[in-house]
């Protein structure tokens, strides 16, 4: 093996070291914890971490990335008219597992155009899968992607609900929305 292809290995290792390591430190500690935390879970020194990420911002939107990417692969292997549902299942589920994230996407953001864009990115995510579900009419004729977004945000906050089984409560709520949007007639 070339010493190349190790060290590209290596990189792309300590890259997705230090983002589990960030999800983690950051649901647990919030995304204002000390960069240091992270370099400890991590397990990689804080160089490397800076030669990653610049800067918290660079970290919290290669997260983000992450979780977009999360819920665009969703929509894959399902019906047209289902990936929706998918996409807003996932949404819920990467929620409930860094509900910090969710909360610095809407904090941080309004400081950062990177962060905006990719928020923008975000919801033209669920357009192209809400005109499929719209033209095969498994949802209402008069839903429209401000609709969708607020749906995400009940499901978001649904997960967050200090409950003996969480993941029950959220799929129960997730359940409860999604035919509030589907079709009447089914």
């Amino acid at each position: 093996m070339s010493g190349l292809r190790k060290e590209r290995r290596d990189v792309a290792r300590h890259r997705g070291a230090i983002l589990d390591a960030a999800s983690h430190v950051f649901a647990e500690q919030g995304v204002h914890v000390s960069l240091d935390a992270v370099v400890e879970a991590a397990g990689v020194g804080r160089a490397t971490l800076y030669r990653h990420f610049p800067d918290r911002a660079a970290l919290l939107l290669a997260l983000f990335e992450r979780e977009m990417a999360a819920v665009s692969r969703a929509s894959v292997d399902v019906e047209p008219g289902q990936a929706l549902f998918s996409m807003i299942a996932q949404s819920g589920r990467a929620a409930r597992e860094a509900p910090a994230l969710a909360d610095a996407w809407r904090a941080v953001a309004a400081d950062h155009p990177q962060l905006q864009e990719r928020q923008r990115e975000f919801v033209r995510l669920f357009e192209a899968p809400l005109a499929a579900a719209l033209s095969e009419g498994a949802v209402r004729p008069d839903l429209k992607i401000s609709d969708v977004l607020a749906v995400i945000r009940m499901v978001i906050a649904a997960s967050r609900q200090e409950d003996a089984d969480e993941d029950q409560t959220a799929s129960r709520v997730l359940d409860l929305v999604l035919k509030g949007i589907l079709r009447r007639d089914q």
